[in-house]
């Protein structure tokens, strides 16, 4: 892994198997794999063999993890539709017109697909998401903003909060998006310029995407007195293994905007709407111990936590289910695991509402108060690791107890295995 906060913690959750399991720290995929090996699965591959590649999607080698009985991966070829945000509301949507009394349906955010090539065509762009212009139409002459209906624009890609905006007009939309575009134009210049001159246009396709996703806008959200009534989401971490169970990690996060919430608040005042602590950090004024906190410590009964607790394992365990069904965007391997990050948010009703759902999640933005947090969840996902590929065939009591431990704060919310054999 290229980010050293997560290679020191998954070096040290490896050791705990030591010398059962050996860890290669290796600078490239060529000092990981054998890009001239035959990986034709054969009936004397050993326990011996057994190798894991733990390293960045681009970088593992996708051609001896497909072929092989022996050779594992942490992460799935295949999965933009869980965490590009217009493939997974297509596939929810899709899912629950099959399933009308699917928590689905009431627990995500409703959401358009977006897409537009220019400015210009943005009244044909509309024509798709036709309630969102008949929501900014009925906000004229509506000055009451928890009267108003509201939306918030997020690129299909990014992540981050990268690119994300809130709206309620045509006007306020319009300009954002020829900001965007503008910003678009200018990094195609320089990825141009950057080509000329032999470097990489590392930009230039992240420029030439113009797909977005409109969701409507939780203007009501559940805001805490004990936290300055800051606007926050929960970040779940959740574990998909194999061929296909799914276990959310208990210890969950709460991420605070920098500065209180009001429905009067201004829609540009980003610090206020937007509660990512990745665009918090270069502030002078950013401090970890106000803008992340434990779930479990949130000034809320635990009858009320545990409710949001149920609702997140249940909408996880559908929106599995809603991509697993969609095998052309979604497709488990037995030999593959994967660690996700989700992002809720608790209206004041206390329901909760899944947002998005991110693959390699950024781990930093736990901080260092409470690595604890990523520490036991990589812990954990090694654990699973090594009882179900790596030392199957050789697990001590003694080892076996030993990841049983590690894997106590894992909930199973969601199991499915299909036919495929790798």
């Amino acid at each position: 892994m290229d980010e050293p906060y997560v290679q020191g913690i998954l070096q040290r959750a490896f050791a705990k198997y030591s010398p059962l399991i050996q860890v290669q720290v290796a600078d490239n995929v060529d000092n990981a794999s054998d890009d001239n090996a035959d990986n034709t699965p054969t009936d004397n591959e050993s326990q011996s063999d057994l190798l894991m590649h733990w390293r960045e999607y681009e970088t593992i080698d996708w051609n001896s993890v497909h072929r092989s009985r022996t050779v594992f991966s942490n992460a799935y070829c295949f999965r933009k539709g869980l965490i590009r945000k217009a493939q997974m509301a297509f596939n929810i949507k899709m899912y629950t017109a099959k399933h009308p009394t699917s928590i689905l349906c009431t627990h995500v955010p409703e959401t358009w697909i977006f897409e537009l090539d220019d400015v210009d065509y943005l009244d044909e762009a509309l024509m798709e998401c036709f309630e969102v212009e008949q929501g900014m139409q009925a906000n004229c002459g509506v000055t009451d903003p928890r009267l108003r209906q509201q939306f918030i624009l997020k690129p299909s890609l990014t992540a981050r909060g990268a690119g994300i905006y809130v709206f309620d007009t045509r006007e306020r939309l319009e300009q954002l998006l020829e900001e965007e575009f503008a910003s678009d134009d200018e990094a195609e210049e320089d990825d141009e310029n950057d080509e000329e001159n032999g470097g990489l246009a590392q930009g230039q396709a992240v420029s030439q995407i113009r797909e977005w996703v409109i969701q409507r806008y939780i203007n009501r959200p559940l805001l805490l007195p004990a936290h300055q009534n800051r606007k926050f989401h929960i970040r779940v971490y959740v574990l998909a293994f194999g061929d296909l169970s799914v276990h959310v990690y208990r210890h969950m996060l709460a991420l605070f905007a920098p500065r209180p919430y009001t429905e009067a608040t201004n829609l540009d005042d980003q610090s206020a709407h937007l509660t990512n602590t990745c665009l918090q950090t270069n502030s002078a004024s950013f401090d970890e111990s106000t803008a992340v906190s434990l779930f479990w410590s949130l000034d809320l009964p635990k009858a009320k936590l545990d409710h949001i607790f149920d609702q997140i394992c249940n909408i996880l365990a559908e929106t599995f289910a809603a991509v697993s069904s969609e095998s052309t965007s979604f497709q488990t391997w037995s030999n593959c695991m994967e660690q996700f990050g989700f992002d809720f948010l608790v209206d004041e009703e206390c329901n909760a509402l899944m947002l998005e759902a991110n693959a390699y999640p950024d781990f930093k933005q736990t901080g260092e108060e409470l690595k604890f947090v990523v520490e036991g969840f990589m812990e954990a996902s090694v654990a699973m690791a090594a009882k179900e590929f790596l030392l199957e065939d050789c697990m001590t009591e003694e080892v076996e107890k030993k990841a049983e431990g590690a894997c106590r704060d894992l909930v199973e919310v969601f199991t499915h295995k299909n036919k495929r054999q790798w």
